[in-house]
């Protein structure tokens, strides 16, 4: 054998047990933790690890990723909250010709009915009773309203007395009279057998009320507000049966 091929023979052995004495050095790509919600809000934002002493390297800075601007928003807009005006609760409405034409009809202050009858406090069994009441009158509130704007007023007129008389109701479209022509009534039983001996009777008088409204901020400028009653306080009264003699 020459010395040639015993030399390079040498030089084999001596590259195959240095490769076999150097560690495995493959780099093996790291798989990426998979991505969880919406987005991704890691990421390698620094550079390359450095190559240290001995080999060993240093990794680059990793940070969380800010989220995008909001898209039509400005700058100041995207901070925080957005501002809100807070300029305290706003005024009240003004009050319309319906919501004072219902305080006109709360402030109408209505008469109370006294009763009066003819025969007063007594009367007989087949007797035409007269009846008449106190308080039959037209009233009207005080104006109320927004001066300059408009001013409203209710008006109650007196349009029937309904009397119940203890044995029945009887019902006149007029306040009566002493005279007993426009309202009377005559009892069929005596009131012996009523608690006290008497009857005791009332009036009640019907208004129909209505409002008008006048200055420029009138809507609607008149109206119907239907009926309202006022009763009496009860009234006794004694109806007795007219005792005849025969001579027998």
């Amino acid at each position: 054998m020459s010395p040639h091929s015993t030399s390079r023979r040498a030089s084999s052995a001596a590259i195959i047990a240095a490769v076999l004495a150097t560690p495995l050095l493959t780099a093996v790509p790291a798989l990426a933790a998979p991505c969880k919600g919406l987005t991704c809000n890691w990421s390698d934002k620094g550079g390359g690890g450095s190559g240290g002493t001995g080999g060993g390297g240093t990794g680059g800075n990793s940070g969380p990723v800010e989220p995008p601007p909001p898209e039509g928003l400005t700058a100041n807009e995207a901070q925080g909250f957005v501002p809100v005006d807070n300029g305290g609760a706003p005024p009240p409405a003004a009050a319309t010709t319906l919501d004072w034409v219902a305080v006109a009809k709360s402030s109408a202050v209505l008469p109370t009915p006294v009763v009066h009858t003819a025969p007063d406090g007594k009367t007989y069994v087949q007797v035409r009773t007269s009846l008449w009441v106190e308080g039959f009158d037209v009233v009207q509130t005080r104006p109320i309203g927004e001066p300059g704007q408009m001013m409203i007023q209710a008006t109650a007129r007196p349009s029937s007395v309904t009397w119940n008389m203890g044995e029945t109701q009887k019902t006149c479209v007029t306040a009566g009279s002493k005279d007993g022509k426009t309202c009377h009534y005559t009892y069929k039983r005596s009131s012996a057998g009523q608690p006290g001996g008497k009857y005791e009777i009332t009036a009640t008088i019907t208004w129909n009320v209505t409002w008008t409204c006048e200055g420029p901020a009138c809507d609607p400028q008149q109206g119907d507000l239907g009926t309202m009653t006022m009763t009496s306080p009860p009234t006794p009264l004694v109806v007795s049966e007219i005792q005849t003699n025969t001579g027998q």
